[in-house]
């Protein structure tokens, strides 16, 4: 059934999504469903693709997917230009855009970084909620900028066990901002922190999220027996022994993050084949043993920003929130 006439959109800044009735354990149960599906063999989601502007390190990539039993069609169109702080801007930009199913015509264009942010942290928690076998009650964040302001608060959704956050970043001014302000969000006791490797003494899950540069500041020795770490940027903070030592690596696209490691880090290894993240969700693990390191990739696929959005979609047409465009 149509939501709206097909001749027009309706336009969601961020501002209209965060005022709809829409909760972390929302995030987490869309992300779950759409893991769900795409084990089931009911997504096509294929490998993001992209253009590559002349500024060092850019990209504009293109993400569409369909998830049929969620009845979520669309795509997100990303970019990143690293240096745009230094202009006032910011690094990342991103729209999701939403088709109808039935007739295939727009039926939304939503702003895309808060569902991005929101997503990627309720990627990551879930992947580790199949996985660990016990209640974590330390988060290490190695970075503290968007993703790692959402990784804090999906994953202590996701796991109210955890009770204490450790918090770096490459400069001092900037983990103790971070520690401050999020103090005021929940009960945790947060605590910015030095020494990278002896904090991971006491991490049960590492989520780093550091711009690209050449220091590497996740070492093994940052990482204790029985943890997971989750790199949410990929390629950019783990030193090269680090995937070598990992008992299980883990992934929502295993062909992705083979590939991409092969050609950005060639330095490293993959000692075991990637695990798929959607058939261990869908199957309820194993579980990763009590002295198993765990590296989980999260590559980024559109399914999910898909499944989320058409729900946010759904609740704003219902509200009547956004603004309506007339395409004709």
């Amino acid at each position: 059934m149509d939501m709206q006439n097909r001749a027009t959109l309706r336009l969601l800044s961020e501002a209209d999504i965060r005022g709809l009735d829409f909760s972390l354990g929302d995030a987490l149960r869309l992300t779950e469903q759409a893991y769900r599906e795409d084990a089931a063999g009911a997504v096509e989601v294929p490998t993001k693709i992209g253009v590559h502007p002349h500024h060092p390190g850019s990209f504009l990539h293109a993400m569409p997917a369909w998830a049929g039993d969620s009845r979520a069609l669309g795509m997100k169109w990303v970019s990143y230009f690293p240096g745009n702080f230094d202009r006032g801007l910011e690094d990342s930009t991103g729209i999701i855009i939403l088709n109808d199913p039935e007739h295939g015509h727009p039926v939304c264009i939503m702003e895309g970084m808060h569902v991005t942010f929101l997503r990627t942290a309720a990627c990551a928690a879930v992947a580790v909620r199949a996985l660990i076998a016990r209640e974590p009650e330390v988060l290490m964040l190695v970075g503290c900028g968007g993703l790692g302001r959402w990784s804090l608060r999906v994953m202590t959704a996701a796991f109210p066990s955890i009770r204490r956050i450790l918090v770096s970043s490459k400069r001092r001014e900037t983990r103790e901002r971070f520690s401050a302000e999020m103090a005021a969000e929940g009960p945790w006791e947060i605590v910015p922190v030095d020494d990278i490797a002896a904090a991971g003494a006491e991490a049960d899950i590492v989520v780093s999220s550091v711009p690209p540069s050449q220091e590497r500041p996740v070492t093994l020795d940052a990482l204790k027996p029985g943890s997971f770490y989750v790199p949410l940027d990929l390629m950019n903070a783990w030193a090269d022994e680090v995937p070598g030592a990992m008992d299980r690596i883990v992934a929502d696209n295993p062909a992705h993050l083979t590939d991409l490691m092969g050609r950005a880090r060639p330095g490293a290894s993959l000692p075991r084949p990637v695990e798929w993240v959607q058939q261990l969700v869908a199957e309820g693990g194993p579980k990763a043993g009590p002295d198993e390191r765990t590296f989980v990739g999260v590559c980024g696929i559109a399914s999910t920003d898909v499944v989320i959005g058409w729900e946010i979609f759904r609740r704003a047409a219902a509200a009547d929130k956004g603004t309506l465009f007339a395409m004709t």
